[in-house]
């Protein structure tokens, strides 16, 4: 194989190279102005339209790649002026300065990246913008001088064909060397390992040239692989926030199960995947979430949220039932997804619809996965057995740190309270009576203590039910029977709670309150 020496092709080509790295920095100078309009709009507009602050909308892969050409190109021109002793300051200054341009294409990715979750202040973003201005300035000096050498004009001497002429094109820059196979393997070998030897000598005299040309190469390895799983293809994890149809939202929890919050089993051969999410809407206007978007990819394909099962889930959160989430809001819901047997596994993927395009009679979706892990709720784990006086604390269960004491109880048909009601500054002593539905056999079960919700737990949040504690998760048991209690307890009773049971519970030898929360059950013995 014959092979020539490049001097000859960089004098030669030098006008072509030249209007290359002309349309190149062009590029760069257009995708910079981009950037900078970003900014522009978004310190006038006085808010952060997150869904527009997408690395991939500014920050490509292209770019890296013309950076690493133009590195390349400048270095090689500055190899050529040094060999032929020729001005090389211009070459200088575009291999620096696109070599910081290079990392500082990497500072602005990872700056939208972090907008896909937080707002950027506006002094922040005046900042940004004004040293955008600024970045962008040298690539415009860049753009006319490499202009001017690429048409053959020199502003000075009105003859570029003299200066190229002093480059001084010589035979020694066009000289070939043969580069031969032989047929014998000895020959082969013995011509490689002379070939690589004296590689090896003109890597360790190029030493410098190959390490920048090394490190470009590893930069840009390491660049396309973060694009490709932090913004093209990249998984969101719980708690990690994220844009998706004008919303912010941020996965919290998941759950995986087949009973209720009774801890009692909703169908036969039925799982539910349940997602707490916390969307929070800056987009200037009410929204309502389009449940379509919001696919569970499952090894037996997608599924949908459902509104029909968020009953059984009080516990777990508020379900989402088509309400508006207002601008410049927060709410949290949960999406219910329902699972046949073959469908359960220990991890899922949440995908969510973004934005879907219309091109040449195709339709494509742009998508954020989140890696959805539940914690899994199916049997029944008896706690333990309490007493009369002593707490009963639940911080091994949905409710997290909740505990309930009672100190004592009794039977009544009626219980009578005193209360102070006040209308603004005038305020009296009122007396008010609790009576037993004695029509449906009923009797009051009066509850003497202290129950404590942990404000932080997700029944506690869910401003949505009606349901209380007792509602909830009590049952009574007396002799063999069980059934559910009803709280009538006034708002204006502390430290006293006041359950509808069936009368015949008083009159039993053995009577337990069977308190049953999710998969978690403790007993509190009244008798």
């Amino acid at each position: 194989m014959i092979l020539k020496k490049p001097y000859a092709f960089l004098i030669k080509k030098f006008r072509l190279i030249h209007i290359v790295l002309t349309l190149l920095i062009g590029y760069l100078l257009f995708r910079t102005y981009n950037i900078y309009n970003f900014f522009s709009r978004y310190v006038s507009n006085t808010y952060a339209t997150l869904s527009d602050a997408v690395p991939s909308n500014y920050i490509t892969i292209f770019m890296f790649l013309i950076v690493i050409i133009i590195v390349v190109f400048s270095l090689a021109m500055y190899l050529l002026m040094k060999k032929k002793e020729k001005p090389k300051t211009f070459y200088i200054l575009l291999s620096v300065y696109y070599i910081l341009y290079l990392v500082g294409l990497i500072l602005y990715f990872v700056l939208f990246k972090s907008m896909d979750s937080n707002a950027l202040s506006i002094r922040n973003a005046m900042v940004l913008r004004d040293v955008t201005l600024i970045i962008s300035l040298p690539q415009i000096a860049f753009l006319i001088l490499s202009f001017i050498r690429g048409v053959g004009f020199d502003i000075k001497k009105f003859n570029f064909s003299k200066d190229l002429k002093e480059l001084d094109l010589s035979e020694e820059d066009n000289e070939e060397f043969e580069f031969v196979l032989g047929v014998d393997s000895y020959k082969y070998f013995r011509y490689l390992r002379r070939r690589i030897r004296e590689f090896k000598y003109y890597v360790l005299e190029n030493k410098f040239m190959f390490t920048i040309l090394a490190s470009l190469t590893a930069i840009i390895f390491v660049i396309m692989i973060i694009l490709n799983f932090t913004v093209y293809n990249r998984t969101y994890n719980k708690n990690q926030k994220f844009t998706a149809n004008n919303l912010s939202l941020q996965v919290n929890n998941s759950y995986l199960t087949n009973i209720d919050y009774r801890g009692q089993e909703i169908e036969d051969g039925k799982y539910f995947l349940v997602v707490n999410i916390t969307f929070s809407n800056s987009s200037g206007s009410s929204t309502v979430l389009e449940l379509t978007n919001y696919e569970l990819l499952t090894n037996d394909g997608k599924v949908y949220p459902t509104l029909t099962r968020n009953s059984y889930f009080v516990d777990f959160g508020a379900g989402y039932s088509k309400e508006k989430i207002e601008n410049d809001s927060s709410s949290t819901y949960i999406l219910v997804y329902e699972l046949s047997k073959k469908q359960v596994a220990k991890k899922y993927t949440l995908r969510v619809i973004d934005e879907v395009e219309y091109k040449a009679g195709t339709v494509n979706s742009k998508v954020k996965n989140v890696s959805i892990k539940p914690s899994t709720y199916y049997d029944i784990e008896d706690v333990g057995t309490y007493d009369v006086g002593n707490p009963i604390t639940f911080y091994d269960s949905i409710l997290e740190n909740s505990s309930l004491l009672v100190n004592s109880y009794e039977f009544k048909n009626k219980f009578t309270y005193k209360y102070e009601a006040c209308i603004r500054y005038d305020c009296k002593d009122m007396t008010d009576v609790v009576t037993a539905d004695a029509e449906k056999s009923k009797t009051l079960l009066v509850l003497d203590g202290n129950l404590s919700l942990d404000d932080n737990s997700t029944f506690a949040l869910n401003k949505k039910t009606s349901l209380s504690f007792f509602d909830a998760f009590v049952q009574i048991r007396y002799d063999d029977k069980i059934s559910a209690v009803t709280n009538a307890t006034p708002q204006a009773l502390t430290d006293q709670y006041i359950l509808q049971v069936d009368s015949q519970a008083s009159k039993a030898s053995k009577i337990d309150l069977v308190i049953t929360i999710r998969n978690k059950r403790y007993i509190l013995n009244l008798k």
